[in-house]
């Protein structure tokens, strides 16, 4: 039987550019720039946006997201029916299996850079300073949804058909990995550009999550597990 990975992706061209225009476009300067001026406009001293309209971009991004890749996720749906326990004993495996090449990746990683942090995760700790439970939100929630629909559901969903899993895997591992130091890539920073291969390690394990299941949420799961544990460690003494 033919896996449906290997279909072509159920979303059309359409949605496919909604979803890359919606996220890379809107969600990355179009957004940020109408908050930065509804913030101004409703008060002219503030120096930062309110949650509760970060809260309504995130929530309208995932609403978007949901309803634009709804056939990608109704055909996702049918498998995971069939595969529950195998979607979880995968995903907890993968975890396993990410965390013991992470280990070997960062030893590599040292040797390049005098840093032990990358910017990404720096702007992540001074969130939960500021607004923990926004953080919380985007990083166990909102990012294991719209970003796997993006990068697996549309990305890799729509090279499979016509490259090989690995081919496929990389573009779409190194495209998750490049958003993660994109700041950087702007700003000339090159020397935290090095964790764009962290980034597209863990990019290639949620594939394999994909791609083992024939299930985007196997995917997402795996997404949800690495983003919480990742979360609680920032809490560890």
């Amino acid at each position: 039987m033919e896996k449906q990975i290997e279909r072509p992706c159920p979303l059309g061209k359409g949605r496919m550019i909604c979803l890359v225009l919606n996220y890379f476009l809107g969600y990355n300067f179009l957004y940020p720039l109408l908050l930065r001026h509804i913030t101004l406009w409703l008060d002219p001293t503030a120096r930062a946006i309110p949650d509760w309209m970060q809260y309504a971009v995130y929530i309208y991004m995932m609403i978007i997201s949901i309803v634009l890749a709804y056939p990608l996720l109704q055909e996702s749906l049918t498998t995971l029916r069939q595969r529950k326990t195998q979607v979880v004993k995968s995903a907890f495996l993968l975890m396993i299996g990410y965390y013991i090449a992470s280990i070997f990746l960062n030893v590599i990683l040292m040797q390049f850079t005098d840093t032990t942090t990358s910017a990404n995760q720096s702007e992540i700790i001074h969130a939960v300073e500021i607004s923990p439970w926004l953080t919380l939100f985007t990083t166990i929630i909102y990012a294991p949804i719209v970003e796997e629909i993006l990068f697996r559901g549309v990305f890799y969903r729509a090279l499979r058909p016509h490259l090989s899993m690995c081919w496929s895997g990389f573009i779409s591992a190194f495209a998750f990995g490049f958003i993660h130091v994109m700041t950087s890539f702007f700003t000339g920073d090159f020397g935290d550009m090095i964790y764009l291969f962290s980034y597209a390690l863990i990019g290639l394990f949620l594939v394999m999550a994909y791609e083992k299941n024939d299930t985007i949420y196997a995917s997402i799961l795996l997404h949800f597990i690495n983003n919480a544990l990742a979360f609680l460690l920032l809490f560890a003494p």
